[in-house]
């Protein structure tokens, strides 16, 4: 039976925004994560709470783009109730550092209301570029990732490459 994909659901109070995933956070879903963590940022949000309660797994394609989103966007990012395989998925790619965590004591009684966001089937190229400035962005924050995700950058490099020179080459598409 196949993993589900990632629902994202959102409630915003003020500058903070609470975002709840669901399902599998991968590199599949990452572009449209990472253009939700935008419109956010664009509507004054300053802190993100990110309910991972629900998570099944998050990849590194994910966890980049989470990383390089902590430092694009000056947003404050906090996890709520992440799995542990999560959490040392994170400790070991080095973004871990980059977030703080938020237990279910420290909450409030009742946590907000979220709505679905629709998310918008990203094409295989967002999906290449998303997932490459990720794997970029862990070989930065981490020298031991260098190692770990060399092969993968130098991949997504070349079907990135791959897949711009057929769409600017009418003679490659055929």
């Amino acid at each position: 039976m196949p993993l589900p994909g990632c629902s994202i659901s959102v409630s915003l109070d003020g500058p903070q925004a609470f975002v709840r995933l669901e399902g599998r956070a991968a590199a599949e879903s990452a572009p449209a994560f990472e253009k939700l963590v935008a419109r956010l940022k664009d509507q004054g949000v300053g802190s993100v709470v990110l309910d991972l309660s629900r998570a099944l797994m998050m990849d590194s394609g994910f966890s980049g783009t989470l990383s390089r989103l902590v430092g694009s966007t000056g947003a404050a990012f906090t996890l709520y109730e992440a799995p542990q395989r999560i959490l040392d998925g994170l400790e070991d790619h080095g973004v871990l550092n980059q977030v703080s965590l938020l237990t279910a004591d420290r909450l409030p009684d009742s946590l907000p209301k979220t709505e679905q966001v629709v998310l918008e089937a990203a094409s295989k190229a967002e999906v290449l570029k998303c997932c490459l400035d990720a794997h970029r962005a862990l070989m930065a924050l981490k020298p031991e990732n260098v190692a770990k995700f060399e092969a993968v950058e130098r991949f997504l490099s070349r079907e990135s490459d791959k897949l711009l020179g057929s769409a600017t080459d009418p003679a490659r598409s055929l």
